[in-house]
């Protein structure tokens, strides 16, 4: 709600624009690890829309992570709203430049339009909106804009070690959504590294312990279990996963090989742990009936592991998004659980703050050709808009 004295925030949001700032993030590279030029953009673009006390901070092996405000009253509370910086790289298949945003059929095409550098365009606009309205807001907007998010999240371990999320009340981060959802949880995330020790001795001869053998026999193994075990959450219908990712081992050495590898991606439902999927890939090695030994261990990476987390439906935040999407699009609001992970998980978890995406839709996500519905750039804009008003309050 805004006074007599103030602008409409919602009113300053055209599409046009939101497009044109969209194509401009597109068309400056941005891949995971490499992230130094749409930085200093950036850096640049949040000083020329009103943002206020802009710091970087560094990140090991990525471009460094922003953070401004909309500055407010300190004992208000304080929404984030974030976006990652880095993309994949290019992939075969692209009809188009990818670096080279294309508008076809009301879709923006182009390298991170949907994941997500058309969100992004979404939360910028949003932000300039508020700010030229003139509103007085009764709490604070955060704005921060990670790195590394498609690789270890280093940008959002730099925004939680720095201590910026402390006073963080609420998160919104436009990823890329289905039209009139809200993503209220995500799957975890674990990577599960198995080790066989086997016996060396001369091909030709016996005797000998053969650990890739090991490896294909349990990998078999854990390619049988069945989807129905690894959990399902019947309301959203989503059910955890499991791949294996990699095998290593032997070579052309005249010799049996004593030593194999196995990489194990599985993804967890909310009401799972780590340990829950150790338990299964042990059993399923176990059933390999193998003849050496082998070690499990999990998770070693540079940043903790991205875990579940589920924001609760009756939480200020969700419910305040959902009445302005609602108001927004005139019909009623979904709510989903992500089937795998981003900076979200970490935002979420380890920053403590109660995160929630709402992000325009698309497709090719992460693919050649990916694009972002032009349509839905305002209504995300919009909403986004309505509910800083709505959980920060607005000052007479």
């Amino acid at each position: 709600m805004v006074t007599r004295h103030t602008l409409d925030p919602c009113s300053l949001v055209e599409t046009e624009k939101i497009v044109a700032l969209a194509k401009n993030l597109i068309s400056i590279p941005s891949i995971s690890g490499d992230e130094h030029k749409l930085v200093d953009w950036l850096e640049d673009y949040f000083k020329f829309i009103g943002l206020t006390g802009i710091i970087r901070l560094p990140v090991d092996e990525a471009a460094d992570t922003l953070v401004a405000w909309i500055d407010g009253p300190e004992d208000g509370p304080t929404l984030m709203l974030n976006f990652h910086v880095d993309t994949f790289n290019d992939f075969n298949g692209w009809e188009t430049e990818p670096f080279n945003p294309v508008i076809k059929n009301r879709r923006l095409y182009g390298l991170g339009a949907h994941d997500m550098k058309g969100g992004t365009a979404c939360l910028l606009t949003a932000v300039e909106a508020i700010i030229k309205s003139g509103v007085k807001l009764g709490g604070r907007i955060l704005v921060t804009a990670t790195t590394d998010e498609e690789n270890w999240s280093r940008g959002a371990h730099a925004l939680v070690n720095s201590g910026v999320l402390n006073d963080v009340d609420y998160c919104i981060v436009p990823e890329q959504s289905e039209p009139g959802t809200i993503t209220i949880g995500q799957l975890g995330r674990h990577v599960f590294r198995l080790t066989f020790k086997g016996k060396a001795v001369h091909a030709v001869f016996e005797g000998g312990v053969n650990a890739v053998v090991d490896a294909a026999k349990a990998v078999t193994e854990i390619a049988k279990i069945e989807k129905s075990d690894l959990g399902y959450m019947p309301e959203y219908d989503k059910s955890g996963s499991i791949c294996v990712t990699g095998i290593n081992g032997g070579g052309t050495d005249i010799l049996v090989p004593e030593y194999a590898e196995v990489w194990v991606d599985r993804h967890v439902l909310p009401s799972q742990t780590p340990e829950d999927a150790a338990d299964q890939i042990h059993e399923a090695v176990i059933r390999a009936n193998i003849e050496g030994e082998y070690q499990l261990k999990w998770d070693e990476r540079p940043t903790p592991a991205p875990t579940s987390y589920m924001t609760p439906l009756d939480s200020e935040l969700v419910k305040a998004v959902t009445r302005n999407l609602q108001s927004v699009t005139r019909r009623r609001v979904r709510y989903t659980v992500e089937t795998s992970v981003a900076d979200t998980n970490h935002i979420a978890v380890y920053g403590k703050v109660p995160t929630i995406i709402l992000g325009p839709s698309g497709g090719n996500t992460c693919e050649a050709n990916e694009y972002v519905e032009i349509h839905s750039l305002p209504v995300v804009t919009k909403t986004m808009i309505r509910s800083a008003l709505d959980l920060l309050g607005v000052q007479e």
